[in-house]
């Protein structure tokens, strides 16, 4: 997914004004590289819902983010809002 088409996937997301947290199970950063396993648990109008999170991330000297790869899946158990 390139930046344009993160941004159109984004504009109908922001439009529900979702709620979110993020729960870290586990983060390990060596040298420039850094991985990490969360949940990030979304509630917005029309659902509450879960993504697993795999995160493998390498930034520059600078501090910025050179290079950062996901892996996701929706969690079971999708449900309506309360």
């Amino acid at each position: 997914m390139n930046r344009e088409q993160l941004i159109a996937h984004s504009r109908p997301l922001r439009k529900r004004q979702p709620r979110s947290r993020m729960e870290v199970h586990e983060a390990v950063a060596d040298d420039d590289r850094i991985a990490a396993r969360y949940t990030l648990h979304v509630e917005d109008r029309r659902r509450t819902f879960a993504i697993e999170v795999y995160f493998f991330g390498q930034f520059t000297r600078d501090g910025r983010m050179r290079r950062a790869h996901m892996l996701t899946r929706t969690l079971p158990g999708d449900t309506e809002p309360s």
